[in-house]
């Protein structure tokens, strides 16, 4: 790497200073709140493994599989406040198994949601958005087959899912910030290469524990 070009990160230098002032299009952040949920979700319908008569279940979340959807964004009183209405999902990952037999198992895709109304600053309601970032987390996952009379029904899982939601209010407007100039090219990418190669380079390891006279050196 050129030590001499500028790079995006930390200022090493205090006495570095600006270029320029660039005026950039961007999305603002007007205003953010964050909260918790925590509910139980109920899945019937499932697709269980085929002659199994006793279940085990386990519940995960899809990795990047969080998603946002139907918002808007009611002004109060005409504003500036406004009311954003927003649906958070993830996609969950449901795998049941024979308890005799763990080979002989199947997979379930269901989908789970918030329904979110918060009050956030909204001064131009018409042409803001809703952004979200969310973190979901399946807490517990049982399978239940008769309900609290002792009735007996057909095998119901049952999810407790958590999320950790941050609801934000923008609009794309231009801005004036400091500038260094236009980002330089990047220095080249390192290559994984050859698993052998990688292994030949590794250091031999140790294959008996240290002596007593090594540790107290």
């Amino acid at each position: 790497m050129d030590k001499k070009k500028l790079w995006p990160g930390k200022i090493s230098d205090v006495r570095q200073e600006p270029t320029e002032i660039a005026c950039i299009w961007v999305k603002k952040i007007y205003d953010a709140c964050s909260q918790r949920e925590c509910e139980e979700f109920f899945f019937e319908d499932l697709n269980f493994p085929s002659g199994a008569e006793s279940f085990t279940v386990e519940c995960f979340i899809k990795p990047c599989s969080e998603s946002f959807c139907d918002w808007s964004i009611e002004p109060i009183d005409d504003g500036p406040l406004g009311i954003v209405r927003v649906r958070v999902c993830a996609v969950l990952k449901i795998i049941i198994r024979d308890a005799e037999d763990p080979s002989n198992y199947t997979v379930n895709w269901e989908e789970v949601c918030f329904w979110k109304e918060v009050i956030l600053y909204a001064p131009d309601p018409i042409h803001m958005q809703v952004l979200v970032e969310s973190i979901f987390e399946a807490l517990t996952c049982e399978i239940v087959e008769e309900n609290g009379n002792g009735e007996i029904f057909s095998p119901t899982v049952v999810a407790t899912i958590g999320a950790f939601i941050v609801v934000k209010t923008a609009l794309k407007v231009q801005l004036l910030v400091p500038a260094f100039g236009f980002c330089p090219t990047p220095p080249e990418c390192e290559e994984l290469g050859d698993v052998c190669e990688q292994f030949l380079e590794r250091p031999f390891p140790p294959f008996f524990p240290p002596q007593l006279s090594d540790l107290e050196g």
